[in-house]
């Protein structure tokens, strides 16, 4: 919506650049192919993470294939395991995952969940676990073909919880 508005003003804006030139040049046309690619640019530096990861469609898909990484990862299956006894649990937990990444990538999804701390308050995860589990998520954006900015985003992002997720 937002990338629409600036399109809209920066075409109305350069349109009547060009119509205040017609007054006076009545030979002189606007380029339209510099219009598109001034439209273009504004569209492209308005993306955010949660687009290039697809919005909200791709985000539970590679939420999903995060989820089945980490039940069949051995260092860390144990964590997650408990998850299959409870299918209404499993899926709320996968639907807190999802807005979680929603909301921290700029989808403007609300997350109601937990925070990092109270999520993962008397797990003792160590440093290795949490290694174990980036490593499934990189694995999976590779799955998804995630650009290399967007992966390193997400990476970003994943280690700037890692004082709230690791035990101290």
């Amino acid at each position: 919506m937002k990338i629409t508005k600036i399109s809209i003003i920066l075409f109305l804006g350069l349109l009547t650049i060009s119509c205040a030139d017609c007054k006076t040049k009545s030979s002189e046309k606007v380029d339209e192919e510099a219009v598109e690619v001034a439209i273009n640019e504004t569209q492209i530096k308005e993306v955010t993470l949660f687009n290039r990861l697809g919005g909200e469609e791709g985000i539970s898909e590679i939420v999903e294939d995060i989820v089945t990484a980490h039940l069949n990862n051995p260092a860390i299956k144990d964590r997650f395991t408990y998850l299959n006894d409870n299918p209404e649990h499993f899926e709320l937990f996968k639907q807190n995952v999802k807005d979680f990444f929603g909301a921290g990538t700029g989808g403007g999804i609300t997350y109601s969940g937990k925070d990092m701390v109270n999520a993962h308050k008397g797990m003792d995860l160590s440093g290795m676990e949490f290694i174990d589990a980036i490593s499934d998520i990189m694995m999976v954006l590779d799955k998804h073909n995630i650009d290399e900015e967007s992966k390193k985003d997400v990476l970003y992002i994943l280690y700037s919880f890692k004082g709230q997720v690791i035990a101290q």
